[in-house]
């Protein structure tokens, strides 16, 4: 194969020249053709040189700076067209995001055209957000069931569960819960143990039809459900649903 003579850049053409031709650079040195070209290309003259490490990018070759030290500034890295700044590192970006200033949770590509995604004000987190109009839900929605076996003075957390499944193992009281809500509702199965004859009285807000409380199935393993609505963080309405068994 015949040797190929050096191509030069000249007005944005790469041109082969003849043997012993020059070509001056804009800045000061030449460039002799036939001679030695190291790294792809040098422009050397007053100690002034243009190494060129090519990227792959996918339009243009964006050259950093000037003088004694000419660059191209995308070293290897792969950045789509017209991407003027890439803030976020390893993700996959569209064409003509010129600016992405946040870091964007998790979303992965982002469409072309986003030229800034500044917040996410309009979504709602995972937990502690009010949605303040109407929530619609298409399929099941439902929260864990929160557990307690024991006897003595039983405290639920309404702030962690509204459902709960109790089993008395002796003798107890229901005292108020904590973390309650006005609005809130839900229910409170209550299971007698497999000695049964457990008793379940009531403090600190419960508050019964007639004001009087009801009295639970005392058989073994026997099943009441208390369903109750708070109408508000310290009144719990409740009414009871007794000796629940299998049709």
């Amino acid at each position: 194969m015949a040797d190929r003579r050096p191509l030069v850049l000249i007005s944005g053409v790469f041109s082969e020249l003849p043997a012993g031709d020059t070509a001056i650079g804009a800045s000061a040195g030449q460039l002799t053709a036939g001679s030695g070209v190291a790294g792809g290309g040098a422009l050397d003259g007053t100690a002034r040189r243009l190494d060129i490490a090519l990227a792959a990018n996918a339009s243009g070759l964006i050259i950093v700076g000037d003088g004694d030290s000419a660059t191209l500034g995308f070293d290897g890295s792969h950045v789509a067209s017209g991407s003027a700044a890439l803030a976020l590192a390893g993700e996959a970006l569209a064409s003509g995001n010129a600016a992405l200033a946040v870091a964007v949770p998790e979303e992965g590509a982002l469409a072309s055209g986003n030229a800034a995604l500044s917040d996410l004000s309009s979504k709602v987190s995972k937990a502690g957000d009010v949605v303040s109009g109407t929530l619609v839900v298409t399929s099941q929605s439902y929260g864990t069931v929160g557990s307690f076996t024991g006897s003595g003075v039983i405290t639920l957390d309404f702030g962690a569960n509204n459902n709960h499944v109790v089993t008395l193992q002796g003798n107890s009281t229901l005292a108020a819960p904590t973390a309650a809500s006005g609005g809130q509702a839900g229910a409170v199965v209550i299971h007698q143990d497999g000695t049964g004859s457990r008793t379940l009285a009531y403090s600190g807000g419960w508050s019964f039809a007639g004001g009087t409380a009801p009295t639970l199935t005392t058989t073994a393993s026997g099943t009441d459900i208390l369903v109750y609505y708070c109408s508000d963080s310290s009144t719990f309405n409740a009414s009871t649903i007794l000796d629940v068994q299998s049709a």
